[in-house]
């Protein structure tokens, strides 16, 4: 193995082992993506680098195997690999890898927090951030209308 080759195959290894201990599973980046394809029709519309994110875990995995598995003395991965296997290591570690912006871009946002007693302001509370004992009501009915203005 190469000098390059032994460089990617750690980075890999670092790699696979953050997405296994995210599914706790022994090959990480396979079950990376294996959920990819599972959720493939709705990340294609939601993530845009869904699709070139997934073609390139595969190449890298094959270029992993390739590794692992030939003892010949040719170079098989490139630069490109080891940057995109090093660049996706940090998005899954910030948390702008394709899974977890699938997942934010399908949670629904809260706009307020129960049980707190605190409320998220935005462009349409007009409602200060404190609350009186005569005020409840009023409060209420406040939430309501802006609610309303919020779904309309």
């Amino acid at each position: 193995m190469n000098e390059r080759d032994n460089v990617f195959f750690e980075e890999y290894k670092h790699l696979n082992k953050l997405c296994g201990d995210m599914y706790l599973v022994q090959n990480g980046v396979s079950e990376y993506i294996a959920q990819m394809k599972q959720n493939s029709a709705q990340g294609l519309r939601s993530v845009r680098s869904w699709g070139t994110d997934r073609r390139m875990l595969q190449h890298v995995r094959s270029v992993r195997n390739a590794i692992a598995h030939d003892t010949a003395g040719y170079q098989v991965s490139e630069d490109e690999d080891i940057e995109f296997v090093r660049d996706f290591y940090g998005r899954i570690m910030s948390g702008n890898d394709p899974l977890t912006l699938l997942r934010k871009s399908t949670e629904p946002i809260p706009l307020r927090r129960r049980g707190t007693g605190e409320q998220h302001k935005d462009k349409h509370d007009s409602v200060p951030n404190t609350i009186s004992s005569g005020g409840a009501k009023r409060l209420r009915s406040e939430e309501r209308r802006v609610g309303k203005e919020c779904r309309s």
